[in-house]
């Protein structure tokens, strides 16, 4: 792999992942894919901490059951990598590189993602000056890829708690107004409705909900993601 040729993945990398944020498809799974295909890894995760700082998987590759092993190296050791770019060896996985920062510290934790990619017979040293080469791009993209994939998530959340509840897409951006402090005048300015129209709605909100009054309408539509908190 000539630097040519890496820096034509690096831009392949850096295009496929914005082009995964603008479609709303799974950014962080195209990163780890693309990242690994081109290094010729045999296994690739891109992991991250929950709550409570319990290791979150958020993409493998080729698949979630041929990476668990990484994912079990990763989370004994490969929180605490030093610097931004770390490899080492594992008796069975190969050679083991760790792209990111520390996942306990930075100003955004829930933010920070580490990749991790594993051969058995090593990556040579073209492939390693791909990753050195590869550290910050994929940290500016990190980020970026985390909130699209939170947005999505969360989209998707708010889609199957309305399915559930049968709520309309219309009943749904009236409660998340409604969540705001505003009246029902406003949201119907706000939407181009009548008051009228937004007191029906409103009506069969709470009738779907099992609820009769505002405030506990939105904490159980918060509850259930059904808005933004």
């Amino acid at each position: 792999m000539t630097r040519e040729d890496r820096a034509i993945t690096i831009v392949d990398l850096m295009t496929r992942a914005m082009a995964a944020i603008d479609n709303g498809e799974q950014a962080e799974q195209v990163m780890c894919s693309t990242l690994a295909k081109a290094a010729h890894a045999e296994s690739a995760v891109l992991v991250g901490l929950e709550v409570g700082h319990k290791l979150r998987v958020h993409a493998a590759w080729p698949d979630q059951r041929r990476a668990a092993a990484l994912v079990e190296v990763v989370g004994h050791g490969g929180r605490h990598a030093e610097g931004n770019l770390h490899l080492g060896q594992h008796s069975v996985l190969g050679e083991i590189v760790i792209i990111g920062p520390d996942l306990d510290r930075g100003d955004s934790p829930e933010r920070a993602r580490q990749l991790a990619l594993s051969r058995r017979g090593g990556f040579g040293p073209e492939t390693q000056a791909l990753f050195a080469e590869a550290v910050a791009p994929v940290l500016l993209l990190m980020p970026h890829v985390a909130d699209a994939c939170r947005r999505e998530q969360r989209a998707r959340t708010a889609a199957d708690a309305a399915a559930a509840l049968n709520l309309t897409a219309r009943e749904v951006e009236v409660l998340q107004l409604l969540s705001e402090g505003l009246l029902a005048r406003t949201i119907a300015a706000r939407l181009g409705l009548s008051p009228r129209t937004v007191h029906k709605h409103l009506s069969n909100v709470y009738s779907k909900l099992g609820v009769h009054d505002r405030l506990v309408a939105v904490s159980i539509a918060r509850a259930q993601g059904l808005i933004a908190a």
